[in-house]
């Protein structure tokens, strides 16, 4: 199973401040664009979404640990491939409340759906050779991260991309 070069991101989103924002923590990063917009302008082979607009429209399973990439079949406009990143796993308390696993406590929800996004990605090209991901949409608000004043969320997904083309072939 070979390893090919690293995917290019396409940040999407309408509002200038949170783009400014993404646009801040992604300068100087290699293969990364900003474009303001309900989606890309530019080609891409697949949208990262959030389970709670993805799963129901397009199927999966909720709870997985793993990111999952389901083909959209509906001819809906959307891309081809849906990329729909995990939640950090759950668990109830003894109040039987829901928790964020203690194991998983400490990792930022932006960087876990990240890193396990991009090595679903990996996962997936090295066994799709015919319908490869080498550009991924990152629609803000359909990640639910569309929010001006966040800089974790920005800084987490860097994180996890620089991480993501240090192990690739090329080292990005």
């Amino acid at each position: 199973m070979s390893r090919r070069a690293a995917v290019r991101l396409v940040i999407t989103s309408q509002k200038t401040d949170t783009l400014d924002r993404w646009q801040r923590v992604f300068d100087g990063c290699q293969d990364v664009i900003c474009q303001q917009g309900l989606r890309a302008r530019t080609p891409v082979d697949a949208v990262l979404m959030a389970g709670i607009f993805a799963l129901e429209r397009y199927g999966g399973r909720a709870g997985a640990q793993e990111a999952q990439i389901l083909e959209n079949r509906r001819g809906d406009g959307w891309h081809g491939l849906i990329v729909v990143p995990p939640g950090r796993p759950m668990t109830r308390d003894a109040q039987g409340e829901w928790r964020v696993q203690a194991g998983y406590a400490h990792i930022q929800p932006a960087y876990f759906a990240a890193s396990r996004s991009f090595r679903a990605i990996e996962e997936w090209n090295a066994h799709h050779v015919e319908q490869p991901i080498s550009a991924v949409e990152i629609n803000l608000p359909l990640m639910n991260m569309d929010n001006p004043v966040d800089d974790s969320s920005p800084l987490s997904f860097r994180e996890a991309f620089e991480e993501y083309r240090e192990e690739q072939p090329s080292g990005g």
